[in-house]
């Protein structure tokens, strides 16, 4: 079977060279319907811009990548189209559209002979439909598809597997015409394997008697070109023979001079064989040559002439066999046929060997060496490449799962925000009702002085009380808010996805690293709030963490400068907790990223002056106004919110504490030629 799978170190399989130059040649025989195709591939792709369904748009960008290769083989296109349908199909989270966009693209690598960057790709196909209810074709057509591609790259045993579940699919559901492909590709499979051979020829029966059955002349063709190969390397010649009689019959009837070429060439191999007629055989070679010069195939017309050179090297002409294996080396050189190249050469080196001309047989055999190790680096470049692909694949899985994951704690989140609410309402609703009623009850007791005085004191007490709760509820929802505000989520997803990268990148150390400063950052702030107030110095440490993650984060995009006094003095400056991280967290999101500016500084200052302690935080941004430029609109709310609180905080500060802290904030266009914000804390002796 060696012949019908890998002809003469031909890449492209046999069967699939026939149906594609039939194709090819239906094509070239209707120059109108070329220029019309033309016109439906721009219509296609104007389709695709104007469909607003997304699983309507993965089917047209799957046939708009099929399309363009059957027209312009622009494999560039081919594959921007494919990736596409896979990315929507991702999206979307079909997964029936998924598998037919991955095996898609594993036809488009298939037809391009990128073997290995198929393999994968049909299998994951398969494997994502072969347990769900869904048409038996799919499963069929992703199974086939994995047992030929493994076939073309010579993994029988993975050939045979895949065949395997499709034959049993297609058993299953009374599938005549897929029980005799699978049959076919099951024998071609088997037949590479030795011991074999017997096992290979029953399915080739099986699908002829399927497709005489069925009435498919091309089927036929095929099947009885696969059982001539068998009997001609099980040396049966006549029968042989006797099958390709029934094919060129076949072929003739159906015009077909594609499969006429190659029922001759296989005359050829059948007669050169047996030994006993190589003149026969040269005969045939001869007129498949021309045959195959008419057709413009090039590919074949190089093989053919390699086999007219083995056979008159055979019948020991070695002057027409360089003739032959020279013509053969030229058409494919200019093909790119780097395997008939080496066995040319291979050929040309041992007959200048044996006419004593060692220097040109030295020269041919390192010819065949080069074009050796380029074939073992292609290869290597294109097992780089599918490793490649399906990481990429796996990452876009992997980040649509997570992007899930954030989706269902975001719903989650919003709805206990709604129970909050309504919970809200009903305390709301229940303390009008009582008010109500104490209202009424103080009118009813109104005639009585007594109780009148009683009922006046006991509400001005209740008064009393309803005012502290208040204001300490107020305090408490601030600084609740001040702490949530600070540990955003978003903020610990990309920390925590910065850390998986890292890890990704083998680079544990710096993961290490960033994990520890992590865990203390979060620590700090879920520890801070349990004090009243607490010395700068443990505030700038949390600011030290917070700034270095997103240094990590952002690239060290901005600079972070800090100027502070003696620790001594520091330790004794007290405040309140997480006062000053949410503005360093403004400075950087709203200030410094979205400038600009090449060097990006972030600046906090600690100093004396007269009525106590300055506290300034710069930044050379894009300042306030431009706050407006920055993609989300929710950055500015957020902005807003953030400095609220804050100012909320300071003025509950000022009050429970009988402090004086001060905050002022300066735009610096305002007052220079430079931009930029900068926040002054002012904390008084008081």
């Amino acid at each position: 079977m060696r012949h019908l799978a890998f002809l003469y170190l031909n890449p492209i399989p046999l069967i699939q060279t026939y149906l594609f130059v039939v194709l090819i040649l239906l094509l070239s025989c209707q120059t109108k319907d070329i220029y019309a195709q033309k016109k439906n591939l721009n219509t296609a792709k104007e389709k695709i811009t104007n469909t607003k369904n997304d699983s309507l748009k993965v089917i047209q960008m799957i046939d708009t990548s099929r399309t363009i290769h059957n027209q312009t083989h622009n494999e560039t296109q081919e594959y921007q189209y494919a990736r596409k349908a896979i990315d929507l199909s991702l999206k979307i989270k079909d997964t029936l559209l998924y598998a037919r966009a991955l095996d898609n693209l594993g036809l488009l690598y298939r037809y391009h002979q990128r073997y290995i960057q198929a393999i994968p790709l049909h299998i994951k196909a398969f494997s994502l439909v072969k347990n769900k209810k869904i048409t038996p074709l799919y499963k069929m057509i992703f199974a086939n598809n994995a047992g030929v591609t493994a076939r073309y790259n010579q993994q029988y045993d993975l050939s045979v597997s895949y065949y395997l579940k499709a034959i049993k699919i297609a058993i299953k559901n009374n599938n005549l015409k897929n029980i005799a492909i699978s049959s076919n590709g099951l024998g071609n499979a088997l037949g590479n394997i030795r011991g074999k051979e017997e096992e290979a020829l029953s399915y080739f029966t099986r699908a002829l008697q399927i497709e005489r059955q069925l009435k498919d002349s091309l089927g036929m063709a095929m099947d009885l070109l696969s059982i001539s190969d068998y009997y001609i390397q099980k040396g049966g010649f006549t029968k042989a023979r006797k099958y390709l009689d029934t094919l060129y019959k076949i072929n003739h009837k159906r015009q077909d001079l594609y499969g006429i070429a190659i029922t001759n060439e296989f005359y050829g191999h059948a007669y050169y064989k047996e030994g006993s007629a190589l003149k026969k055989a040269e005969n045939y070679y001869l007129k498949s040559l021309q045959q195959f010069q008419r057709l413009n195939d090039k590919n074949k017309e190089a093989e053919l002439l390699k086999s007219l050179g083995d056979l008159t090297h055979k019948m020991g002409s070695s002057n027409t066999a360089l003739h032959y294996y020279k013509n053969s080396i030229t058409l494919a050189d200019s093909i790119q046929n780097k395997g008939l190249i080496v066995q040319n050469a291979y050929n040309i080196s041992a007959i200048k060997e044996q006419q004593n001309k060692y220097s040109e047989a030295l020269s041919y055999f390192q010819k065949a060496n080069r074009y050796e190790d380029s074939i073992a680096l292609s290869r290597q470049r294109t097992k780089i490449a599918a490793l490649t692909n399906q990481y990429k694949i796996e990452k876009k899985e992997s980040k649509i799962a997570s992007l899930q994951k954030v989706n269902t704690l975001r719903e989650n989140r919003i709805n206990a925000q709604e129970q909050k609410i309504v919970k809200h309402k009903l305390y709301f609703i229940f303390l009008l009702a009582g008010i109500i009623i104490i209202t009424i009850f103080i009118l009813l007791q109104y005639r009585n002085r007594k109780i009148k005085k009683q009922t006046e004191k006991l509400l001005r007490k209740k008064q009393e009380e309803i005012r502290t709760a208040k204001y300490e509820k107020s305090i408490a929802q601030a600084e609740l808010l001040a702490a949530r505000a600070q540990l955003n989520p978003h903020f610990i997803f990309n920390s925590l996805n910065a850390i998986h990268l890292l890890m990704q990148q083998e680079e544990l150390k710096k993961a290490d690293r960033y994990l520890i400063k992590l865990s203390r950052f979060i620590r700090m702030v879920l520890e801070l709030p349990k004090s009243n107030h607490i010395p700068l110095t443990d505030e700038l440490k949390l600011i030290s963490y917070y700034v270095a993650l997103e240094e990590k984060r952002f690239g060290n995009e901005f600079t972070y400068q800090l100027h502070s006094l003696p620790e001594e003095e520091m330790q004794k400056i007290m405040i309140p907790p997480l006062l000053l991280q949410p503005l360093v967290e403004n400075a950087i999101w709203h200030g410094l990223l979205p400038s600009k500016k090449h060097q990006k500084i972030l600046r906090i200052g600690i100093s004396k002056i007269n009525v106590g302690i300055e506290i300034s935080l710069s930044d050379n941004g894009v300042g306030c106004n431009n706050c407006k430029h920055q993609t989300h609109q929710n950055l500015k709310k957020t902005k807003s919110l953030g400095s609220q609180i804050t100012k909320e905080r300071i003025k509950q500060y000022n009050k429970s504490y009988n402090c004086k802290i001060d905050l002022t904030r300066i735009d610096k266009h305002k007052v220079s030629t430079t931009t930029g914000t900068e926040i002054i804390l002012t904390i008084k002796n008081e």
